[in-house]
Formats: structure tokens, C-alpha cells, sequence
């Protein structure tokens, strides 16, 4: 009960040849961050002297983790706690572009190198079979997937072709919800039906090379897993004229898994025209983000205030009780680490 419903890992990865270092892992739970003096400065302002700050996360992962360590802490917990307790579960990796995002989330080929996206989702199937097995209801769960990019305030659904796939962001204010319009939602049987999806979505996410990034991601991208409750609507009608009555659903679970577009400054990524207008989109974004996730959380504390003040735990489960995780993928280079910081002060 007294859980953060948000937390926060870091990952740290390992440096190229050109970078310079200026983090390195103190501990589990903390990195130390080494600033320069500021060139020209007033040697006599604390503010502008060299030194080193410690930043404290819930995880903190070094250049040497493994793709499996960081999914084990950040993801699998989460995913099992949504399917087996009728939640929804939100895990995003966030930091400055180049940092190391997409391979955290999305990986390789390689079995080793599968990012958190696909390991999870062999975990959703994991968890359903057990959930299944342990269900007393008359019917089944079921599962599908949908998978959107946001570009330049645009929605795009990866899982159609042609113009039909651009989508309407709708706010329902009488059920205090958003909804999407025209989004395809493809029923999965299996995690390898759901991985499929995943990468045929990923041929049309918008990818570009900067001076900073060779294959730097220009849209969020969101991948969304909804589980169902399936019952049987059994037989209508008299004994001549039955009919069989469409199944009932209802929602479950939901899991979302969130690769943000990495933040930027101009004088790294040498953009110039269209690309350098992405970039101040995608840092816009990231910005109402971060004031969203504020928000958030001074509501949460309000209400936790509240809840303790009355002595009023309300624990319920279903689909609209959420979790989330965040990963800030990032690597000790000095470059990076200012980009971070001057994009957002929510450390």
C-alpha cells in the first residue's frame, strides 16, 4: 500500500571512444555527477566551482548490465502484478537522444539482447496461462495489441498502411478518459503473434541519422498490450429460433510500453530545416511530459495526505488502478548529460 505508484530506474551505458566521461554508478541506488567549473566564471561563486553532486533513483544500472537484469527489475514485476491483478501498468524509457533508449526497450535479434518490449511480452503469455489456470469463470482471457507513433503532434498507427492510418486523439470528459480514434487493435494468441506485430509497426516508425545519433528515433512510440475477460453469451430465443448471443468482454489488464524520442540540443545534432523543427517538437513534448508526471504525482500526495488524515485505503484492483515505471536510459558523456539538463529538471 504504501508503494510509489511511480518509480524511477537508471541506466547507465558503457562510453564510445570520443566520449567523455562525467558519471559514474555510486551505488544500487545512486550515481555521482562530476560538473566542470564553468569556463571564464568567477572562480569565488560556489555555483560556477567544480564538483560532484550524488542523484539518488529506486535502481540505478551500469554500463555492464545485462538486457535481462534490467528487464527483471523494471518489468516483470509489473507485468505480473497487472495480469494477475487486473491493473494497468505503464513502464517508458526517457533521456537524451543517443543515449541508448531504443536498444533498451526494443534490443536486437539476438535472444541475450531482446529489449524489455519483447521480453514482456513472452511474459504477458507467461502470466495468462497461470492466470487461466487459476481462473474460476466461465470463459477466457484474451489478448491484443496495438501500436502507435506520435510525430510532430501527429498520431500515426503503425499497424496500417496508406492514409488511413492517421488517428484522432479524443478526450471523453464524461468518463474522464482518452480514446483514439481509428486505431487497429490485432488479437494475439501467442507472444510470437504479438512480436510480429511489434515488428512489422517497426518498419514504419520514423528514423533518421544526426550528428549525434546514427539512428535517431523521431516519434514516440507506444505499444499497448489489453487483456480481456471473455464470457459466453450462451443461447437467445425459443427452441426453434435459438440464436447464440454475442460474447461478453470486459477489460483486464493494460500494459503499455513507451519509447520516447530522446531529447536534443541543435549544436550536437547539427540539424538543420525539418529535422531541427522535430527536434524542438520532440523536446515541447518531453517537456509537457514532464509537467504532466508533476502533476501527477502533487495530486498523488495530496490524496495520499487525505487518505491518511481519514484513515481511507482504497486498494481496489481493475483496470483503471495503474503502476508505472520509468527508465532514464543514458550514457557518462558530458554532452549528454547537459542535453538532460536542460531539457528537464525532474531528477
Amino acid at each position: 500500500p504504501n508503494r510509489a505508484q511511480i518509480q524511477v530506474a537508471v541506466r547507465v551505458r558503457p562510453l564510445s571512444e570520443a566520449e567523455e566521461c562525467c558519471i559514474e554508478v555510486a551505488a544500487d541506488t545512486a550515481i555521482a555527477v562530476r560538473r566542470e567549473c564553468a569556463v571564464g566564471g568567477n572562480g569565488f561563486l560556489r555555483s560556477q566551482r567544480g564538483r560532484t553532486e550524488e542523484r539518488f533513483f529506486d535502481r540505478v544500472f551500469g554500463p555492464t548490465a545485462t538486457q535481462a537484469e534490467v528487464f527483471e527489475w523494471t518489468c516483470r514485476k509489473q507485468v505480473a502484478m497487472a495480469i494477475g491483478q487486473g491493473r494497468s501498468a505503464t513502464v517508458f524509457v526517457y533521456g537524451a537522444t543517443g543515449a541508448g533508449k531504443t536498444h533498451t526497450m526494443f534490443g536486437e535479434s539476438d535472444r541475450d539482447a531482446e529489449g524489455l518490449l519483447p521480453r514482456a511480452l513472452q511474459e504477458v503469455f507467461v502470466e495468462l496461462e497461470k492466470l487461466s489456470d487459476q481462473s474460476k469463470f466461465d470463459g477466457h482471457f484474451a489478448a491484443k495489441v496495438s501500436f502507435l507513433d506520435i510525430y510532430n503532434e501527429t498520431v500515426r498507427d503503425l499497424l496500417q498502411d496508406g492514409s488511413g492510418a492517421t488517428c484522432k486523439v479524443l478526450e471523453d470528459s464524461r468518463e474522464n478518459r482518452v480514446k483514439i480514434t481509428n486505431l487497429r487493435e490485432v488479437p494475439v494468441a501467442s507472444a510470437g503473434e504479438a512480436i510480429a506485430a511489434l515488428k512489422l509497426g517497426l518498419q514504419a516508425r520514423k528514423v533518421e541519422a544526426t550528428a549525434a545519433n546514427a539512428r535517431s528515433s523521431r516519434s514516440h512510440a507506444v505499444f499497448t498490450v489489453t487483456i480481456e475477460r471473455v464470457e459466453s453469451g450462451g443461447m437467445s430465443g425459443n427452441p426453434i429460433f435459438r440464436r447464440q448471443k454475442p460474447d461478453s468482454r470486459t477489460q483486464h489488464a493494460k500494459i503499455c510500453l513507451i519509447d520516447l524520442a530522446g531529447s536534443e540540443r541543435a549544436t550536437q545534432t547539427q540539424n538543420t530545416g525539418q529535422a531541427l523543427k522535430d527536434g524542438a517538437k520532440i523536446n515541447q513534448s518531453l517537456l509537457a511530459l514532464a509537467n504532466c508526471i508533476d502533476a501527477l504525482a502533487a495530486r498523488n500526495n495530496n490524496s495520499n495526505s487525505s487518505n491518511n488524515s481519514s484513515n481511507n485505503n482504497n486498494n481496489s484492483g481493475g483496470a483503471g488502478t495503474s503502476g508505472g515505471g520509468g527508465v532514464a536510459a543514458g550514457s557518462n558523456n558530458s554532452n549528454n548529460h547537459n542535453n538532460n539538463n536542460n531539457t528537464s529538471n525532474n531528477n
